[in-house]
């Protein structure tokens, strides 16, 4: 077990920037007139109770970290395939994905001592989670869960039972549940956002909120890999990156050694930033990983540099303009930008990035890249203004210029959008544009700008219907946004001829009436089906047109049902009690717009 007593602190890769990095060098005082003998420090000369915060202080360092060496949450160890920051779309990875090897319901561990501090149950996210609060101010999570241990799983279900809802968030008390290092608390599985069976594992600070890296906090692998630089742009920062796109740089090199195909890199704009597409690997793993670490410099100077060991959740959205997110909506692949552009406000990403090269000379530019374990790879060339401008695409008409930091309103004949000053990273030349209605449309279908945009934080739409409608048509209607790749449909609230809601992403938006209500089908089984067994679990299939469910119920001989889903897919559980027989199952399914399907589905029950 490692411990970190109250003189030192766990120590951070080498390479790891300190709060100064980017301050100038401070110059030491001199011909200080304090003898040297009146300023040295003398411990004993200090009154003991001003010792007694250092003493305590140090005592709470002694105390090991939840993860120290001998502790994995899984019995395979820390078999990773993400780890800590890594890009994902429109988020940071906030923790460690631990392998299952594709299997549900393996045991999971608490990785130290503490007690069960909350309980989450929800839809999407970290579907079924396990929070342990640790003496040492650290908060362990342990995400994408099946089942809690006993006593935790019949608490939360007495809750949902009473409360008649599948979704929990409740905090416990120190004394209610309290766990030692290395005792089970749960079930491994796939619920919530994950795509695959595996543990997503958390460490929070517990007083703050803030998601911490793991791999800082006493998880330790073998890793003798060092980062993977795979891809190199630069970007004519004279403009708005989201005008003008990536300009690839050839690049040769390996095993942490890289550098251009060309003795000097020659660019088309007085003022550049660079973005690179990167990754990591450990020793155990086949998958690719998030870099740590990233230095630039230009001529010896730091311009900029991103380090991933303390992110809070409000913040993680700000990966949107981390990344050149047009170039992500079209390949899927990401590219890191080496800069923060103007309203990026991550902590974690500091120096604006930008390489001055006016004067029309050869400048030296490096990039360090680091993982955890302090293995670093390197990036050294030559760069050099050209002289040739590159040309910037025109403008659309009626464009409106909106730039970070001030909040915005643009109207168009049928829609007015209201624009925070948080809202955008870079300036963005926005445009409306008249779109193709669906058939089923009660307004103009408006493209707001383009889906290749990120928005950070949630804008207002206010969308006037084409006709009018009577007030039965109008509670059947819903505002839909199309980015391309996913369709999302949201109840507004109708303030006159027009309908108000929020949105936070780009796309076509129109007003959608919805008259069909969802559809309800047993999968697996039939109507009458008999089941011998003890424990039955029933699938459903639930289907709507426009979109998710937003409400599901499930009774049984009037006792409501728990449940478990996932997207379209419903499974109920009868109560052991249930009685032999003939038994009436009575689901009832309703959609975004308060269509509401009631389906009765008989089962027999052998005994």
């Amino acid at each position: 077990m490692e411990y970190f007593p109250f003189w030192s602190h766990p120590t951070k890769p080498p390479g790891h920037a300190t709060a100064g990095t980017l301050q100038a060098p401070v110059q030491p005082v001199r011909n200080n007139p304090v003898p040297r003998e009146q300023r040295r420090f003398r411990w004993w000369r200090v009154p003991g109770w001003l010792l007694l915060p250092v003493i305590l202080y140090g005592l709470y360092r002694s105390i090991p970290w939840p993860g120290s060496r001998g502790q994995a949450p899984v019995s395979s160890g820390f078999q990773l395939s993400g780890n800590f920051g890594e890009l994902r779309p429109h988020h940071f990875h906030m923790g460690l994905d631990v392998r299952t090897d594709g299997k549900e319901d393996l045991p999971v561990y608490a990785v130290g001592d503490g007690y069960i501090s909350r309980v989450l149950i929800e839809e999407y996210g970290l579907g079924k989670a396990l929070f342990v609060t640790h003496a040492n101010g650290t908060t362990s999570v342990y995400a994408h869960l099946n089942r809690f241990y006993d006593a935790v799983q019949t608490r939360v279900e007495t809750m949902q039972r009473k409360r008649q809802q599948k979704a929990i968030n409740q905090t416990f008390a120190a004394g209610e549940f309290p766990v030692s290092r290395g005792q089970q608390i749960a079930l491994s599985g796939n619920t919530g956002g994950s795509e695959a069976p595996h543990l997503h594992f958390e460490i929070r600070d517990t007083r703050t909120g803030h998601n911490l890296n793991p791999l800082l906090k006493g998880y330790e692998m073998d890793d003798d890999t060092p980062p993977i630089l795979g891809s190199l742009y630069w970007y004519n920062r004279q403009f708005s990156t989201y005008r003008m796109g990536a300009n690839p740089i050839s690049i040769t090199g390996s095993a942490g050694k890289y550098r251009a195909a060309k003795p000097v890199i020659k660019v088309r704009s007085p003022r550049i930033s660079l973005g690179i597409g990167a990754s990591d690997k450990n020793n155990d793993s086949r998958f690719r990983l998030g870099v740590y670490r990233t230095v630039t410099k230009l001529d010896g100077k730091v311009v900029h540099e991103a380090t991933l060991d303390d992110i809070a959740p409000t913040d993680s959205r700000y990966i949107n303009a981390c990344i050149d997110y047009p170039r992500w909506t079209r390949t899927g692949s990401f590219v890191q930008h080496l800069a923060t552009l103007p309203g990026n406000h991550l902590t974690a990403w500091q120096g604006s990035g930008l390489l001055d090269l006016s004067d029309g000379r050869v400048h030296e530019v490096h990039i360090q890249l680091y993982d955890v374990n302090g293995n670093s790879s390197s990036f050294e060339s030559s760069v050099q203004y050209a002289g040739a401008l590159e040309t910037p695409p025109a403008k659309e008409p009626g464009a409106v210029i909106i730039t970070p930091g001030k909040a915005r309103t643009v109207s168009g004949p049928s829609v007015t959008l209201q624009f925070s000053g948080k809202t955008f990273y870079d300036t963005v030349a926005f445009v409306l544009k008249q779109k193709t209605a669906a058939p089923q449309a009660v307004s103009a279908a408006i493209g707001l700008h383009t889906a290749a945009i990120p928005v950070h934080d949630r804008y207002t739409v206010t969308l006037r219907a084409s006709h009018t409608l009577s007030p039965a048509a109008r509670q059947q209607v819903v505002m839909q946004l199309n980015t391309g790749k996913k369709k999302y449909t949201v109840k507004g609230q109708w303030q006159g001829a027009s309908m108000v809601a929020t949105l936070n992403e780009l796309g076509t938006v129109q007003l959608l009436r919805d008259e069909r209500p969802p559809t309800v089908e047993p999968a697996g089984w039939e109507d009458g089906q008999l089941f011998k067994n003890e424990s039955i679990a029933l699938k459903l299939t639930c289907l709507d047109d426009l979109g998710t469910m937003a409400d599901f119920r499930a009774t049984c001989n009037g006792q409501w049902l728990l449940y478990d889903s996932k997207g379209k897919d419903f499974v109920v559980y009868i109560p052991a009690n249930c009685p032999a027989g003939k038994q009436q199952l009575v689901v009832t399914a309703t959609d975004v717009a308060g269509n509401t399907t009631t389906k009765t589905i008989s089962f027999r029950k052998d005994r």
